[in-house]
């Protein structure tokens, strides 16, 4: 799934500022043939930001409410489920253009994961096609020509430089690839859905069990005593099968409403259909378009660091960010120079980091007091050769 490159749990819940600052157009995009739920407190939220800023009615907060309120037709149900005792949600509410069905729940919102704009503005990242790096494509084609490395410090800087940006760019075009090609994925198993269409709700309430009545006896002291008890557990019982009575018919009608609503869409459903299977095949050819032209942007990253002068085991831009240091500062004149001083600085860390786990052991081996004389041995024995290493 894409919402797998968020690294996130749940992903059908949205906060008010994915409302506010992203349109339903662009997020419904990710909820083709899924679902979405809303709280009333996020509902609310919408309500109340649009009374108080003057957003135009082409705003996406306004363009959701529109959504909700009039295309749903939800907002009688809604008012009733603010002012409902036993009611905790209603839907689904089905959107055809998408297939996308929406629930609306009164719950509390408070550390519930949701997601934001910036984690949609992510998305939105990924999948926006890759645009040429003019700077990259300038010096590939001035690496066309085979020529003998300068040795000059600023000519190396500058390739230097260059390769930084190339692993950069191709960081990022794997990342966009990866994104086209699990659109492509999910967008050819929806294509291969028989049964996509709507669906039943799944949520009919479970009817209440009326209380069995008890075997009462009045025989004796003891068993009136018995029977009384009984009785009154047995009243308890009512009360509450009253009460839990009440709670399911109230339920019942908005499973009711909403089978009403299912009968409608899949009625409409027709008219949706081919639409939204053109789509999934659009979506398939935009993407693949994308990945294609990505390749070929890759391909010209990957030729200025197959000019470099740096050897492919050194094609990190950590790596090459060192290399650059060095020469800006004065400590390396060229590239051997640059590859002696970090290998000096990584034999020197892997010394540091053995001295620090020997350190630790000698450390636990002194700790242990009914050997005392072999760990300090043992001890002497590390610490020697600490000293040879």
């Amino acid at each position: 799934m894409l919402f797998n490159l968020l690294d996130k749990v749940e992903t059908h819940y949205l906060d008010i500022s994915t409302f506010i600052n992203c349109s339903p157009e662009r997020i419904l995009f990710y909820y083709y043939d899924s679902y979405l739920y809303i709280s009333l407190d996020t509902y609310t939220q919408m309500k109340v930001w649009a009374e108080n800023h003057a957003d135009t009615p082409e705003s996406c907060l306004n363009q959701w409410l529109d959504l909700i309120e009039n295309e749903l037709q939800s907002s009688e149900d809604l008012e009733r489920l603010q002012a409902a005792e036993y009611l905790d949600e209603i839907g689904p509410y089905y959107y055809l253009p998408t297939n996308t069905r929406f629930f609306f729940r009164n719950l509390d919102m408070n550390g519930k994961e949701c997601l934001s704009s910036v984690d949609f503005g992510h998305l939105f990242n990924l999948d926006k096609a890759v645009e040429v790096n003019k700077d990259l494509q300038k010096y590939a084609k001035s690496r066309k020509n085979p020529k003998k490395a300068s040795s000059a410090t600023t000519a190396l800087i500058k390739d230097l430089e260059m390769c930084i940006q190339a692993l950069n760019e191709i960081n990022r075009i794997h990342k966009h690839c990866q994104y086209q090609q699990t659109l492509i994925e999910e967008r050819q198993q929806l294509l291969k859905n028989e049964n996509l269409a709507p669906l039943l709700p799944d949520n009919p309430p479970e009817k209440p069990s009326k209380p069995e009545e008890p075997d009462l006896s009045f025989n004796s002291l003891r068993s009136l005593s018995v029977s009384r008890a009984r009785l009154k557990e047995y009243e308890k019982k009512c009360r509450q099968f009253g009460h839990e009575l009440k709670k399911y018919l109230i339920q019942y009608r908005e499973f009711e409403k909403a089978c009403e609503r299912y009968k409608e869409a899949i009625l409409n459903w027709p008219a949706y259909q081919e639409m939204i299977l053109a789509r999934f095949q659009s979506d398939i050819s935009i993407a693949q378009e994308k990945i294609k032209s990505a390749k070929k942007l890759h391909e010209t990253y990957q030729f200025i660091l197959l000019k470099s002068p740096v050897h492919p085991d050194y094609h990190d831009i950590q790596i090459l960010s060192k290399f650059q240091q060095y020469l800006q500062t004065g400590r390396a004149n060229d590239l051997q120079d640059c590859m002696n001083l970090y290998e000096e600085e990584q034999l020197w860390m892997d010394i540091k980091a053995s001295q620090q786990r020997i350190e630790n052991t000698i450390y636990f081996i002194q700790g242990e007091g009914d050997y005392s004389e072999l760990n300090s041995h043992l001890a002497q024995k590390l610490a020697a050769a600490t000293q040879d290493g």
